[in-house]
């Protein structure tokens, strides 16, 4: 932001406040990170008396029934900024020019769901240029999106002026750290729904720490490929990658020891060693406190502990307490500690735990993506110097 003439002019800030409403329908201080994490962005472009365009998506039309206004979003945010947030009627147009014309100098504007056109998710020119036409400059304060190929991300900015905000930034800094330069020991707590969909992050970790310890869903198939859980219950190539990894770093991968089961709902549930699961139980929903004895023990020591994805199933408050326990243990340890992951962050939240961390990265998917250094989209357009982008 410090190398782009931004003073007075008509910003479009591309921020990502895709966060849960929670079952009241009202966003509050326990849901709000990712608004927060933009705010210093937002006040700094305030102060350059720019007039402030927040653009930003929420929930996935077509695929759910959630919330898809940014109202919501904008009563959340009129609270934190203590000023009116104006909502314009549409993301483009001579309606909005005129709206955005009319504006005064440090007032700020909030697009409406940028994913309710089709052209944002399927990258389209057209589309970017009718965006960029009421404004003068773009900031990518979206660092949780920028592994994403889409409109708003990837090719608006290719429109106008534009940088990388102060929250990218930061988060482009600390995990080129943790990508490069890791400090030693290095201990890395990871979970996931496909372990398919993470072989690469998951081989490139394993090349890296000393430990990695592994949690929900991903902890199921390799207890599977053990032999400890029924295999057939779980996809023949999640097998496959699970005892590759096996094979390859078995001094490196800790498996739970005992886990708990239960029903759905969570009104029965039972921990029990691994070693001792009855072949009827096709679930694991949480790790046991002896698998959280292990990993807080392979976390003794550590320079450097990374964490992407809560150990049990958060949704369901039943099988919360492995993740929980590991919040608090991991709150007051001494390592420099980075997590991420939506859900892992969701916890924090509600433990009122995030300033306990060294860092909270605002992306799950974004930031397992950047550390196994994959392209992101997001991030070439901009101007962030030589190697910043860790790639």
């Amino acid at each position: 932001m410090d190398d782009v003439p931004l003073g007075g002019k008509r910003v479009i800030v591309r921020v990502d406040f895709n966060v849960s409403a929670g079952d009241d329908g009202v966003i509050d201080a326990t849901e709000d990170f990712r608004i927060e994490a933009a705010l210093p962005t937002i006040q700094e472009l305030r102060q350059a008396r720019c007039k402030v365009l927040l653009m930003a998506h929420l929930g996935r039309p077509g695929e759910d029934d959630g919330v898809l206004s940014m109202d919501v979003i904008a009563t959340r945010l009129r609270r934190m900024l203590q000023e009116d947030v104006r909502c314009l009627p549409k993301l483009y147009g001579s309606q909005v020019e005129s709206i955005v014309q009319g504006m005064e100098q440090g007032e700020v504007a909030l697009f409406p769901n940028v994913r309710l056109d089709q052209r944002e998710t399927s990258p389209n020119e057209g589309f970017a240029q009718e965006m960029a036409s009421c404004a003068d400059a773009y900031i990518n304060e979206a660092f949780s999106v920028s592994h994403r190929a889409h409109t708003s991300v990837s090719l608006l900015p290719t429109k106008l002026p534009s940088a990388a905000g102060r929250r990218t930034v930061l988060e482009v800094d600390v995990l080129s750290r943790l990508r490069l330069r890791p400090e030693h020991p290095y201990i890395a707590i990871t979970s996931g729904a496909k372990i398919t969909t993470k072989i690469g992050i998951l081989e490139f970790l394993l090349s890296q720490v000393d430990k990695m310890c592994v949690g929900g869903k991903i902890a199921n198939v390799f207890l599977a490929a053990q032999g400890i859980l029924k295999a057939d219950a779980y996809p023949a190539d999640e097998i496959a990658v699970a005892k590759h990894l096996l094979e390859s770093y078995a001094d490196k991968i800790i498996v739970p020891s005992d886990i708990v089961i239960g029903n759905d709902d969570g009104s029965y549930m039972q921990t029990i060693d691994a070693g001792n699961i009855p072949e009827t139980v096709g679930n694991v929903w949480d790790i046991g406190p002896k698998s959280i004895a292990q990993i807080q023990a392979a976390c003794e020591g550590a320079k450097t502990i990374i964490w992407n994805g809560p150990v049990g199933r958060v949704e369901v408050d039943a099988y919360t307490q492995g993740t929980k326990s590991l919040v608090d243990f991991l709150a007051t340890h001494s390592a420099y500690r980075v997590i991420g992951g939506g859900d892992t962050v969701n916890v924090l939240e509600k433990m009122k735990k995030v300033p306990s961390f060294n860092h909270v990265s605002v992306g799950g998917g974004a930031m397992l993506e950047f550390l196994e250094g994959k392209r992101m989209p997001g991030l070439e357009p901009l101007n962030l110097p030589a190697g910043r982008q860790g790639m």
